[in-house]
């Protein structure tokens, strides 16, 4: 750092205490500084200007136009200088002067080349920086005189700007003071342009107010600046919100209060506009009212913004509580719960459904398939929010506060910013108890289809062998195995047609002879309705097949005016209850046993599971008699 450096009064207590008093260090922006430094780059027709607080460690820029940095560190500061001068520094050409001809910003980024700064006092008189202007080429001939007074004239205006922020704390003194604040206060609010002022007079009851704040009111901003009567201003105030508002000013007035409430003006072209009026009343040393001033901003753009808002919010809740499934909104990192709806509720069962982090997941109880506690982290807002993931989704056994469990299914996907950044999430849950249930079903369901296919495997298996080693011929065992078979597949249609796991009698019956009836007359059929297990279902059927085949060779069928009567009933109750089956042929030729038995007859003998068979070879026709308990036919084997 330059041996010329300032280093002493840069340090300075007294000024720096002066500039930490001010409270300006790190502030945001403000309308008032935004407007001096663009009027000084204006005025001096330079790329740069800038509002220059000089602290012990740094210098930082309150206001700022054509210098992108908010700071710079004190080896790069040229403001300093200023510290020192009585009235405006100017500095042709920053590369020959020995005090910046090394300053960063002069050998590198951003090349300035000329300076002109005057000091900025605080009010008790400190400097606390400079208002500068910069240009990136040497000036030689520096400023004219009407740009440097100019610039000595808007420095003032910032001190003045810095004065009566301290003034606006000082308004509570006495009533001088109290008029010295409106001057300055006035200043200030007509550099920063969105704000309006007023003082009311109680005891004159004249009400003084800036042109922002007549304009808004719709008064005419000479009788203002001269003072006007209360009732000027409130015929302002929309007649919906001027008795409650009134009601407010008494009080406020009555107790020597705050006033800070939201209303409505009215214009004169029939427009309305909100404003929010913040002030307060003061009383004398008696306790009288004296004095009431205060400020006014235009808030019409963000009650617009919050009832677009709020009517968002109402379209995304109506929607979300009409899904069949719970929703919830999140914001990240926090993972607070910001929105859910009924539906969310109802499957978790919690009354409450804001949560301030995704930590609340430790409290859920909730279960893998496998048995395992569902640690916190795992849960799809979890992942989400903690920036694992953009999409997650997890299948668990949630235990609900009443102790009921039952399956849900948990997806979210986050909700991503302009920049891709994860800002929240939303995620969907959904009840897939039905479902669990359904694939717990089904699995049962392909047991006992593999179980009965290979019952059925092991049956054809059986027949086919058995019809090959008794036929006379391949094309006889063909035959034969081929009407087997199908009598099979009926069976089988049958049991898959119903709703459980058993057969009608009846079907049964009708489909293992419907093959056999060449006229649609030759059975009579009857008996009560009645089911049977698979196997019984398929047994009966190829029994029937086997007696209206042999019927058809040699018995009633093979005439044509032969017929069967096929009857069935049920004896006995409960346990005791026994099935029994009738076959009777009539009208065929004389009938004589047979010399040998074939296969089908010897799978007629083998009747029904734990049951009996009656074979009579009458003259008049055969005769088979079916017998088993019931209970055994209604069991699959």
């Amino acid at each position: 750092m330059s041996d010329l450096f300032p280093s002493a009064l840069v340090r300075d207590a007294a000024r720096l205490g002066s500039l930490a008093g001010l409270n300006l260090l790190d502030t945001p922006p403000e309308t008032e500084f935004e407007d001096i430094v663009h009027l000084a780059s204006t005025v001096c027709e330079t790329p740069v200007a800038l509002v220059s607080l000089v602290a012990g460690d740094r210098q930082w820029f309150k206001a700022r136009v054509g210098f992108p940095p908010c700071e710079t560190a004190l080896n790069a500061s040229v403001c300093a200088y200023t510290l020192a001068e009585p009235d405006l520094l100017t500095i042709p050409d920053l590369t020959a002067d020995p005090r910046t001809r090394d300053n960063p910003l002069v050998t590198g980024e951003p090349f300035i080349r000329f300076y002109a700064g005057t000091p900025l006092r605080a009010p008790d008189g400190q400097v606390l920086g400079s208002l500068c202007v910069i240009d990136h080429t040497p000036r030689p001939k520096g400023l004219s005189s009407r740009q440097a007074d100019g610039l000595r004239r808007l420095a003032r205006q910032v001190t003045t700007v810095l004065r009566e922020r301290q003034l606006n704390v000082e308004m509570r003194a006495a009533r001088d003071a109290l008029r010295v604040s409106e001057e300055r206060l006035a200043l200030a609010f007509a550099a920063a342009g969105s704000l309006g002022w007023w003082d009311w007079d109680i005891p004159a009851d004249c009400v003084y107010a800036g042109e922002r704040f007549s304009d808004m009111y719709g008064i005419d901003p000479a009788l203002a600046a001269q003072g006007a009567p209360l009732t000027a201003f409130v015929e302002g105030i929309h007649p919906d919100d001027r008795s409650w508002v009134g009601e407010r000013i008494q009080q406020v007035v009555a107790t020597a209060g705050e006033f800070s409430e939201e209303y409505r003006l009215r214009h004169a072209d029939g427009s309305v506009t909100w404003v929010l009026a913040r002030g307060r009343c003061f009383h004398d040393g008696d306790g009288k009212p004296l004095r009431f001033p205060g400020v006014v901003v235009d808030i019409t753009a963000r009650k617009a913004a919050d009832a677009a808002r709020f009517a968002g919010e109402a379209r995304l809740k109506s929607i979300m509580e009409t899904v069949p499934v719970g929703i919830l909104l999140a914001e990240a990192p926090s993972g607070r719960i910001l929105m859910g709806n009924r539906r969310l509720a109802e499957i978790l069962g919690h009354t409450t459904l804001y949560a301030s982090s995704s930590n609340a997941y430790g409290e859920f109880v909730a279960y893998h398939d496998d048995g395992r506690l569902v640690e916190a982290q795992e849960y799809p807002l979890a992942q989400i929010c903690g920036g694992q993931c953009k999409r997650a989704a997890i299948e668990v056994l949630y235990q609900r506060p009443d102790g009921e469990r039952r399956w849900i299914a948990i997806a979210g996907e986050a909700i991503e910013d302009e920049q891709g950044g994860t800002v929240g999430a939303v995620v969907a849950v959904s009840d897939i108890g039905d479902r669990k249930a359904a694939e717990a079903q089904q699995d049962i369901l392909n047991r006992e289809l593999s179980h009965r296919l290979k019952n059925t495997l092991t049956l054809v298996q059986s027949i086919a062998s058995q019809t090959l080693r008794n036929a006379p011929s391949l094309d006889a065992a063909r035959d034969a195995l081929a009407a087997r078979l199908i009598v099979l597949g009926k069976a089988h249609d049958i049991l898959l047609a119903g709703r459980t796991d058993s057969a009608s009698v009846d079907r049964v019956v009708q489909e293992a002879l419907s093959l056999h009836d060449d006229t649609g007359r030759r059975f009579r059929v009857r008996g009560p309705s009645l089911f049977v297990g698979p196997s019984a279902a398929l047994s009966l059927g190829l029994m029937l097949h086997e007696l209206a085949t042999n019927a058809v060779k040699y018995g009633a069928l093979s005439v044509p005016t032969g017929c069967v009567t096929v009857d069935w009933t049920v004896d006995g109750t409960g346990a005791a209850a026994e099935f029994r089956l009738d076959w009777r042929e009539q009208g065929g030729p004389p009938v004589t046993p047979p010399t040998r038995r074939g296969f089908g007859s010897r799978l007629i003998q083998r009747g029904l599971a734990g049951g009996d068979v009656a074979l009579h070879y009458a003259v008049e026709g055969v005769q088979c008699t079916l017998s088993a308990p019931l209970a055994g036919l209604r069991v699959d084997v």
